[in-house]
């Protein structure tokens, strides 16, 4: 009973793995036609500035962003999404990497050799997300600074470093270390009985 429950629960997990495999690779394919329809429309799509100004209304106040004929919001928002393209990039073979691991678990053999190094790939995909996070926030932020001026206004440009990715990598590849280990404990027990 308790296996069952078990195994049900790797099942669920294994098809919200795919739902969110599906997202993403339809988030990726929004970005590329936003990025690529923005690069070849004469008056940019995806944010329109009519008279090169941006208004946030709200109930009580309207903010009024002017920007400088060569810096256009769209461009802005080309760059976030281009920024956008490695992040999701990793984070579909994090979700790749995992629904793998969770067949090996379904078929009933989870201590594999194969196993060990999908865990180091999402590390690896995890230490990228983190150091391009860092990246794409510092230069999108830049960007934003020299796109609005507000008079008066100081805006500081901060480089948003997320230690607790890397921590969870680190993590993720100290278990695939035991994991490879156990697996190779595995494969000298089986060949000693």
């Amino acid at each position: 009973m308790h296996d069952s429950k078990n195994l049900l629960l790797v099942r669920i997990v294994f098809v919200l793995t795919k739902v969110a495999s599906v997202l993403l690779l339809l988030i990726l394919l929004f970005v590329v036609v936003s990025v690529i329809a923005t690069a070849v429309s004469p008056s940019p799509i995806l944010l329109r500035t009519p008279n090169k100004q941006l208004t946030l209304r709200t109930s009580g106040l309207d903010v009024i962003f002017r920007f400088e004929q060569a810096k256009q919001p769209s461009h802005a928002v080309t760059s976030a999404f281009l920024s956008a393209l490695p992040i999701t990039a990793c984070n579909i073979v994090v979700l790749f990497q995992l629904r793998k691991i969770l067949s090996t678990v379904l078929e009933g053999n989870p201590f594999v050799a194969e196993n060990a190094r999908r865990l180091r790939y999402i590390a690896f995909a995890l230490f990228a997300i983190a150091i391009l996070s860092t990246l794409t926030g510092a230069l999108t932020g830049r960007w934003q600074q020299e796109m609005i001026q507000l008079p008066g206004v100081q805006t500081v440009v901060r480089w948003r470093f997320d230690p607790g990715q890397i921590g969870v990598g680190v993590l993720i590849l100290v278990l695939a270390e035991v994991f490879r280990q156990g697996v190779a404990m595995k494969e000298e027990q089986d060949l000693t009985i």
